[in-house]
């Protein structure tokens, strides 16, 4: 099947760490957004969480979309720790990328910063699992269709992976210093 060459897919796949790809959000909080606390309400987190990832994941596959038809890309689990609040009218940002992967899941982090990215505000982990109808589609397989998958993008993940199983999720500090620093899609 014939691949339609876009500029994101080529600029993926000539860097090794293409997978790793982050896509940022800029934004503020808008007095709409606020709670009785007086800081960006933790409900709304999530809708940005969904427009940032969704761009993340269609940029990733962008490839499989064009050329299969997007897969449907569940959410299975979404886990976030809230570590500093985000005033009304502050600005701050919202990146997401590729943590890791295993034989079904992808897992993505999301981080909200303040401050330039200086000052960690919250941090989220999504699970993800690709589906073709009812058949389960691996990450490996769906990244190498891509032209994304290496065997130094695969030892990340597994690095990040090993990660993830000692956080437990709860405990995200070991994740906090992982750095969307791959490249910026």
């Amino acid at each position: 099947m014939g691949c339609r060459h876009t500029k994101n897919i080529q600029k993926l796949q000539m860097n090794k760490y293409g997978c790793f790809a982050h896509v940022t959000t800029f934004t503020y909080v808008s007095p709409f957004e606020v709670d009785f606390y007086l800081h960006k309400s933790n409900s709304t987190y999530f809708e940005e969480l969904d427009f940032n990832r969704t761009a993340l994941m269609t940029r990733i596959f962008q490839k499989l979309g064009l050329d299969k038809g997007l897969p449907y890309i569940p959410v299975a689990n979404v886990f976030t720790n809230f570590l500093k609040e985000i005033k009304p009218f502050e600005r701050y940002q919202i990146s997401s990328a590729i943590l890791c992967w295993d034989q079904k899941w992808i897992y993505i982090m999301s981080k909200y910063t303040k401050k330039n990215g200086k000052v960690l505000c919250s941090l989220s982990l999504t699970k993800y699992v690709l589906k073709e109808g009812r058949k389960t589609v691996s990450p490996r397989e769906a990244l190498e269709y891509c032209g994304l998958y290496n065997d130094e993008a695969a030892e990340i993940s597994e690095r990040n992976l090993e990660l993830l199983k000692r956080s437990g999720l709860e405990n995200t500090v070991e994740l906090e210093n992982i750095k969307h620093s791959y490249m910026q899609i």
